[in-house]
Parts: structure tokens; sequence; C-alpha cells
């Protein structure tokens, strides 16, 4: 009967003893999002699917003859500052980690001169990357394509649909004028014919 009364007693208090506790959240909910500070939007975006895209197509040639151009527009509130530069432009499956790696792995990497070339802003709170297809090849042959972690840049076919797009993600590393640096979710270009 002792034993009974044991467990009757233990089974009585365990409800207790769960409810007891409360998480504190300090103003951040279990649902609720994480916003930044500073965000950068992509104002020239086509679709948004999770990421910002923008389209290149391969049948179109910029002034030079280089196949698929395409720009990606990045932007501050302009209240939070202004833009002095694109420090790093990475691309590819590991191009979130590259931003905090080697500067070989950078798409603005001259590897001739062995230096990283930060693409300069305009003085405003917007900053325009611009760069082609045969760019990203040229950047593909470079590094590798294990490195680039993307595929070739080819135009839908039989393994890239409507449903299934070439996609190219592409990071960039902004620097503020007053020194601040920004890390941008991907940006991911569409490769369309």
């Amino acid at each position: 009967m002792k034993k009974h009364f044991v467990r009757l007693a233990a089974l009585a208090l365990l409800p207790l003893g769960l409810f007891a506790c409360k998480k504190e959240y300090d103003g951040l909910g279990p649902l609720q999002d994480s916003v930044t500070d500073i965000p950068i939007s992509v104002p020239n975006q086509e679709f948004f699917e999770r990421f910002p895209i923008v389209t290149a197509s391969v049948a179109k040639n910029d002034a030079a003859g280089a196949s698929g151009p395409f720009t990606i527009v990045l932007q501050i509130p302009a209240d939070k500052g202004k833009i002095k530069e694109i420090t790093k432009v990475t691309t590819g499956i590991a191009g979130l980690n590259n931003l905090n790696g080697g500067n070989s792995l950078a798409l603005n990497y001259d590897a001739a001169a062995m230096v990283l070339k930060p693409i300069p802003g305009n003085g405003s709170n917007q900053i325009t990357f611009a760069s082609t297809l045969t760019q990203y090849t040229a950047y593909r042959t470079r590094v590798g394509a294990a490195a680039a972690g993307q595929p070739a840049t080819v135009a839908p076919n039989s393994s890239f649909t409507a449903q299934n797009p070439n996609q190219l993600p592409y990071y960039f590393l902004l620097t503020l004028e007053d020194g601040r640096q920004l890390v941008s979710t991907a940006v991911r270009v569409r490769v369309i014919p």
C-alpha cells in the first residue's frame, strides 16, 4: 500500500514539474523572423522564389560580343548609409562559405595580378553588378567545376527545363562608406534560351 501511495504522489507531482519551467525568448518568439538592421534588396529582380532572381539569355550578346549579359542591382535603405564597394563576389553552392575564405575563389579576383578587385560604388545606397555568362564560364574554367559548384551555363534542354531551371547563385560582400560590411542573400541568375 505504501508503494502505491509513493507512485501516486510521484504521478501527481509530474505535471507540476512539466509546467513549472517557462522559456524566455527576450523578445524573439519561436516563430518570429529575425530581421537584419540593414536589409539588402534587389530592385531589378524579375522573380522571387525564396531568393531574388534575374535572367540571362544565352541568345543575347552584349556590345563586346559576350553571351548572356545581366545586371544585379543591390540596394540598402537610404537612411542606413551609402555603399562604398562590392568587396567580394562569389558564386556556386559554396559561395557563401567562399565569402569568408580565400580570395582566389572570388569571381572578382584577378589571377594575373593575384589581387581582389573590388567594384566601386557611386556614393549612393545602390550599386550595380554587371556580368555575362561568358565571364561566369571563364570563372568556372579558372577555379574548376567542383569549386564553382554549378553546372556549365547551358540553355534549357532535357536536363534543364522550365520546372528545373539552370540557376547560378551569386553572393556579395558589400562594404559601406563607414566601414561596416554586409553579406547579401543569394541572388540567382536564371539561364534562359
